[in-house]
């Protein structure tokens, strides 16, 4: 009985898959469907926009555009029988290009084409990249950019090893309106890097290059971090997230908490300020900063106690009373951003990126020498009475670190 079963299970498996494999279009209709008319072309950036007229008393499933791209693929693009608008998006350039459009019924039978040419205008992706510069950094190169349409794209940092070729660098994935990339790790000798943009269809931009000189740094030695605490200093806030827990190396995780930061308590006195030292007797000429905040899934990241503006301030010999007169240098003013700009609560992959990497600073050229660095804290994501982070590096040099020739 069995082994009867079992064929009957298998006819009726073939059987499923046969008509699965020979499936038609419900609809009989062997009527060559007419060709719509009167189509008028709209130039956009990288994109062209067409409005026709449906033809009459036809029973159409959907109109079609297809386009041949300069890289040999066909772009199509479909609209329903009830719109009588499409947009053939993606183009590269600002060439001329023959779109055609078919009338599509029920059977899937399509009407004879109708041609038009039409030119888009400059893509937004290329507008971009006119933006562009590259510009020597510390440690690499930055590119620096504005995007005010917050298009999507692709920003690659590429440069010419010693052995005289092209490798690639870096790419990041950004929609912010506008901002800079970096390419770091590199010595203090003359490097040829490049940049170039790519869109979501692939299309990519020239390669701006150019010849730069990296600045000399390196990353600090976290394990010569102290912390300091001076009159006026915010109040240690509890759940053993203490301050030395900012130089332990452990970074945020987007998708879970298991990552101890330094909390303040919840006075709300605004702003607020921690005290470190970076344990340096001769001082450094800070030349970056980098903070991560609080991961640990929707109810933490870019919320409550996370901080989101603040002050960097250095000091050779700070007030022992904690005041700040004549004692304390501004270095810079940061903040961190969520790149999609989405409600709380809501996160791109890009959000999450930063909860991993961090938010990066990069210092004046002429900050001074410090040894002490004091967070000042203006504003938190939430708006709450207290803030947390939960790691944070510097990168510099020392006096007498840079090399013969560097920078």
């Amino acid at each position: 009985m069995k082994y009867f079963i079992a064929i009957i299970a298998c006819m009726l498996f073939f059987f499923s898959c046969s008509e699965e494999n020979n499936r038609a279009p419900v609809t009989k209709d062997s009527t060559i469907p007419g060709q719509v008319s009167n189509v008028r072309a709209e130039s956009l950036p990288g994109a062209i926009k067409l409005t026709y007229d449906l033809p009459s008393g036809q029973s159409l499933s959907y109109v079609k555009a297809e386009c041949v791209m300069k890289n040999g693929v066909v772009r199509q693009v479909k609209a329903t029988a009830y719109q009588d608008t499409l947009t053939v998006e993606g183009f590269g350039d600002t060439s001329t290009y023959t779109i055609q459009l078919y009338s599509v019924n029920r059977s899937e039978l399509a009407s004879k084409p109708v041609s038009i040419q039409a030119r888009p205008l400059t893509p937004e992706f290329q507008n971009v990249f006119k933006t562009v510069q590259l510009i020597e950094g510390w440690g690499g190169a930055v590119a620096t950019f504005e995007n005010p349409n917050e298009t999507d794209l692709a920003i690659s940092l590429i440069y010419v090893d010693s052995m005289g070729f092209w490798n690639d660098g870096q790419t990041f994935y950004t929609k912010q309106k506008s901002g800079q990339f970096a390419i770091r790790g590199f010595k203090p000798q003359k490097t040829t890097f490049g940049v170039y943009i790519r869109d979501r269809w692939n299309n990519t931009t020239d390669t701006l290059t150019a010849n730069l000189l990296p600045r000399f740094e390196k990353r600090l030695d976290r394990l010569k971090f102290k912390e300091v605490d001076l009159p006026g200093d915010a109040p240690y806030g509890g759940w053993n997230w203490v301050m030395t827990n900012l130089w332990d190396g452990l970074v945020s995780n987007p998708d879970f908490d298991a990552c101890p930061g330094y909390v303040t308590a919840a006075n709300g006195t605004w702003p607020q300020w921690m005290t470190m030292d970076l344990g340096l007797a001769n001082g450094v000429k800070l030349s970056r900063y980098r903070m991560w905040i609080r991961g640990g899934g929707v109810g933490e990241m870019f919320q409550n106690q996370c901080v989101k503006k603040f002050e960097l301030w250095g000091s050779m010999k700070p007030n022992p009373d904690g005041s700040w007169d004549n004692s304390w240098t501004f270095l810079l003013a940061g903040e961190i951003t969520k790149p999609s700009g989405l409600p709380a609560g809501q996160f791109s992959d890009e959000d999450r990126q930063v909860i991993f990497d961090g938010e990066e600073f990069e210092m004046p050229l002429d900050v001074p020498l410090v040894r002490y660095i004091r967070v000042k804290v203006l504003e938190t994501w939430g708006g709450v009475e207290s803030f947390h982070f939960v790691e944070l590096a510097f990168w510099g040099q020392e006096p007498g670190d840079v090399p013969s020739g560097g920078k």
